[in-house]
């Protein structure tokens, strides 16, 4: 009876050590995999400035939450609001509830993209989308989803856009409609 005990005690001895081997292993193998997906660094309430080769701003974001992802080589914004300069006065400011800033100066902005044309006397005064991706080096956009422009009197809805921002010239890829109003 006694070597019945003994033997029943060194096999629970040895499952309990055999499953805390396998469990000390699961843990070591799912550390680094959590840790890869971590940010190097989290800035609150951000505010990043770049000026052109003059000295003037050209471009400024602000975001209520920054996330640096050095392995993956981009930065990630919560609720972002990136204002477009052009010869030192505000032309364009972009808000969205999300965005990627990639370093082939490329920033993609998800989930209520909103731009605001903010020159004087202009044509369109809004553009609302869902994904619109931002080419920094030509200030053009581009967006492939359901696209409604707002301007003096008219809405444009379409699908997908081409814009130059300089030049203020935007091009629907598919147009769906487009309502006047009349305005006394």
């Amino acid at each position: 009876m006694i070597r019945q005990f003994l033997w029943l005690v060194l096999i629970v001895a040895a499952a309990a050590g055999f499953y805390s081997w396998q469990l000390l292993d699961q843990e070591q193998n799912a550390t680094p995999a959590n840790q890869d997906n971590q940010p190097d660094y989290v800035a609150q309430d951000l505010t990043r400035m770049i000026y052109d080769k003059e000295g003037h701003l050209s471009d400024l974001i602000r975001a209520q939450r920054m996330e640096h992802f050095e392995r993956f080589g981009f930065l990630q914004f919560d609720f972002p609001i990136y204002t477009i300069y052009q010869e030192k006065v505000p032309l364009w400011q972009v808000t969205s509830e999300q965005a990627v800033l990639y370093p082939d100066d490329k920033l993609i902005l998800e989930h209520r993209v909103e731009l605001r044309n903010m020159s004087t006397d202009p044509l369109f005064t809004r553009i609302e989308t869902n994904a619109v991706e931002l080419l920094f080096n030509n200030n053009t956009l581009q967006s492939n989803e359901q696209v409604r422009i707002f301007g003096l009197g008219f809405q444009i809805t379409g699908q997908g856009m081409l814009a130059d921002l300089n030049a203020q010239n935007i091009e629907l890829k598919q147009h769906t409609k487009t309502v006047y109003y009349n305005e006394k």
